[in-house]
């Protein structure tokens, strides 16, 4: 079994949702998680300039980042993230995060127009064996056939 980690502008309990809907196992979130320290994105970080002192090992600048008090914060935003998403999933109907869809996530598409993302995606409507049997959607047909020297069976 492949677990498959989404990372990337995770901030939110519904871009969490999101991910689960797009077929993720697990979400990682890194800059959101600055943000909760008190990041300002001075873009200093491997600088070790850092203003807020986040990323850096100067004492003169390291003095705003208290650990007994950030702690609290990271603690408090990754408690409510998680919150907000179990939130979203019972709005949704769903009981867990491995039971989100694609058909339980609208994107807007336009004036007054929305669409699943099962809608908007083609490649989620891909059958046990098709990219091995090359039935599947043409562009993910195309992405596997390349030839990178692995070798893939059914199993």
């Amino acid at each position: 079994k492949v677990a498959l980690i989404a990372s990337g502008k995770v901030i939110s309990g519904f871009s969490m949702y999101r991910n689960f809907a797009l077929g993720a196992d697990v979400c990682n979130a890194a800059r959101s998680f600055l943000f909760s320290l008190g990041c300002i994105q001075a873009l200093k970080c491997n600088t070790n300039t850092c203003p807020t002192g986040i990323t850096t090992q100067n004492k003169d600048l390291s003095w705003g980042l208290d650990p007994s008090s950030k702690q609290v914060r990271v603690a408090n935003f990754h408690r409510e993230t998680v919150k907000a998403c179990q939130e979203i999933m019972g709005a949704t109907g769903v009981e867990s995060w491995s039971h989100v869809r694609p058909h339980h996530v609208c994107r807007r598409i336009g004036l007054g127009q929305s669409r699943t993302l099962e809608e908007i995606f083609d490649h989620f409507n891909v059958g046990k064996g098709e990219l091995l049997d090359g039935s599947g959607p043409a562009r993910l047909v195309k992405c596997w056939d390349l030839n990178d020297g692995v070798s893939i069976r059914a199993m």
